[in-house]
């Protein structure tokens, strides 16, 4: 009896550790499908140019923290901030979800983000990446809107080893 109890027992756990085993897709994610898509629906806007669109995506009382930079407050700020990477040269934004967590209210959303920057002269872009974080927050209307982004730079890009520092 002991030995019917084990081998039911082993087979329960198989049959509950097979299908992730076999390469079953997870169940889907409402959220972060909808933050993939509000995420590819912001890139299009700047690729586009269309920084009055992904100014849009912020709350009127948004703060963004761009590297090396002050806080940009307010969504006419955020719009002019915008532009200024397009000035810049930043094109041909990607964005990656790598992680989402809710309460319902608030969204943090975790990613990672590559463009392609080229200055005014330079001959060939340059792919930068960036990680960054990102506060949504529901608002009256249902609609979903940005409160806090700040990013910064992620590793460089693979070069050769630097030899150490003598003293």
């Amino acid at each position: 009896m002991r030995r019917v109890a084990a081998i039911l027992s082993f087979l329960a756990l198989m049959l509950s550790i097979l299908p992730p085993a076999l390469g079953q897709t997870p169940k889907a994610d409402p959220l972060r499908a909808r933050l993939e898509k509000m995420g590819k629906d912001f890139a299009d806007a700047y690729n586009r140019g269309d920084d009055k669109a992904v100014a849009a995506f912020y709350a009127e009382d948004a703060v963004v923290m761009p590297p090396d930079s002050d806080f940009v407050k307010g969504r006419p700020a955020i719009e002019a901030a915008w532009k200024g990477a397009h000035e810049a040269g930043m094109k041909n934004m990607r964005l990656e979800v790598v992680d989402v967590e809710s309460d319902g209210t608030y969204i943090i959303e975790t990613g990672k983000a590559t463009a392609d920057i080229q200055p005014a002269g330079q001959a060939t872009a340059t792919p930068e990446t960036y990680k960054y974080v990102v506060v949504w927050k529901k608002q009256k209307d249902g609609s979903w809107k940005i409160i806090r982004d700040i990013w910064n730079s992620g590793p460089a890009a693979a070069t050769a080893a630097k030899p150490p520092a003598h003293h």
